[in-house]
């Protein structure tokens, strides 16, 4: 027996089985399976024909079902070929395979790769054999031969400067000829667009704050105005109930105070500005997950699917410190090194996702005992390396009492300075916003609310 023998090379039916089923049941993993794995990856013929026949049905826009794969099938001859009728149905029943359709796609390409390499082996043994004089020409054929297995395996992600600066200069005339055409997430609020220049995909964005001063506020704010620019939002609170953030929105969109929403003391002529706020708020294109303890790793997962595919969407994560450490992972040695970890997650998020995620972050009670209390970046609890990873770092600065208000060097009742402290791309400074607590909204300082 040799080594190229069919009984000897690897395989899984049951993996392959599995992964079809996960492929016909859901349309999400149809599309995911389309980019990992070739019909060539499947080992059984009758595997190949099906894979091969859901690819072509996807191509064409065709429901992918059991019935309409076998009358697919039937019409390319193939059906009887692939185990007919029955066969396409225990793939269909297999509701069991949506939960491991990913390892098994790990395990099928790990057996392709394999077979690949016994294959290349093969070929490489019989060049050598039958080697001509000249042997740089077996030794570059057989090169070819292990670069071709291995080159499905290692992702391409490397361009040649050439390329790069082609596609920016191609890219950057349809900005310009387009000027309608968003060049990031916006915040909503023109003084902070003005220096960020919109919030661009993977770049990891920090706002800090001492807890009272409006972290969360500002976050459904910006959650609302992103929306309302045509962004995805996917907003992961750890800390607030969908309830509680809820009642936030609501209040900071139709002008009614918090307090009376929350109390339900709602006056006859407050139900018309409450029902068209929700009525607004329900066309806006933002998921809420408010499960707590939540992991980097979950929160990637679930935002992949609530963006679902959008070209502009942003990730909003209120708070950072309240995440917990990977399932499973080492014990890290101080709960700094844990929040280390986790913004180094979230940067590699961003960048997965290619879209802004936005990391609230607590700050260090220190800052209220400097003699001067404006926020630094050295403020960031239990920073690690969140300054580092951060693209942009917003400090959020209020005066949290009169008296303090009074003092020359903190910022006047009822005004918010948001301190663009790290700023990779662009300018750093300050950009003073009206904070209406009661509606738990921010102005720019030239607007009045309406209500008011």
């Amino acid at each position: 027996m040799t080594a190229t023998h069919e009984t000897a090379m690897p395989q899984d039916p049951e993996a392959e089985a599995s992964v079809l089923s996960a492929m016909i049941l859901s349309r999400d993993v149809l599309q995911e399976c389309l980019v990992e794995l070739e019909p060539d990856d499947f080992y059984i013929p009758s595997n190949q024909k099906i894979f091969s026949a859901i690819s072509e049905m996807f191509s064409r826009n065709l429901p992918v079902d059991t019935i309409s794969l076998a009358d697919y099938l039937k019409t390319q001859g193939e059906l009887e070929r692939v185990g007919g009728r029955a066969y396409l149905l225990d793939l269909g029943n297999n509701t069991l395979a949506l939960a491991g359709w990913h390892n098994h796609v790990d395990m099928i390409r790990r057996d392709s790769t394999l077979r690949r390499m016994i294959s290349a082996s093969a070929q490489i043994t019989a060049l050598a054999y039958d080697a001509p004089e000249n042997t740089k020409e077996v030794v570059d054929r057989a090169e070819k031969l292990l670069l071709d297995v291995t080159n499905r395996d290692v992702r391409n992600s490397y361009q040649s400067l050439e390329e790069i600066m082609g596609e920016y200069y191609e890219q950057l005339g349809e900005l310009c000829a387009d000027q309608s055409k968003k060049l990031g997430v916006s915040t909503g609020f023109p003084s902070i667009d003005a220096m960020l220049l919109g919030l661009r995909p993977g770049q990891m964005v920090v706002v800090g704050a001492r807890p009272g001063v409006g972290k969360t506020s500002f976050a459904l704010n910006l959650a609302v105005n992103a929306a309302a620019d045509g962004a995805s939002v996917a907003f992961f609170s750890l800390e607030m109930s969908k309830v509680e953030i809820a009642q936030r929105l609501l209040s900071s969109q139709s002008g009614v105070s918090l307090q009376d929403i929350r109390a339900a003391r709602i006056r006859d002529n407050q139900w018309p500005m409450l029902l068209q706020a929700t009525d607004d708020l329900s066309r806006l294109d933002i998921m809420i997950d408010d499960t707590p303890g939540t992991t980097v790793t979950e929160i990637r997962a679930k935002a992949r699917r609530m963006l679902h595919g959008k070209e502009l969407g942003v990730v909003i994560v209120d708070y950072l410190q309240l995440l917990s450490p990977p399932v499973g992972g080492h014990r890290a040695d101080s709960r700094a090194t844990e929040v280390s970890e986790m913004s180094r997650g979230i940067k590699i998020m961003a960048k997965d996702l290619n879209c802004p995620v936005i990391a609230l972050s607590q700050l260090n009670r220190q800052v209220t005992d400097r003699k001067g209390q404006k926020p630094q970046l050295s403020d960031l609890r239990e920073s690690g390396s969140i300054e580092q990873d951060a693209d942009i770092v917003i400090l959020l600065d209020r005066s949290m009492t009169e008296d303090e208000a009074a003092r020359d060097d903190r910022p006047d009742v009822g005004i918010t300075n948001f301190i663009i402290a790290k700023n990779r791309s662009g300018a750093l400074g300050e950009v003073p916003l009206t904070f209406v607590g009661n509606k738990t909204k921010f102005l720019e300082v030239t607007n009045r609310y309406p209500n008011d």
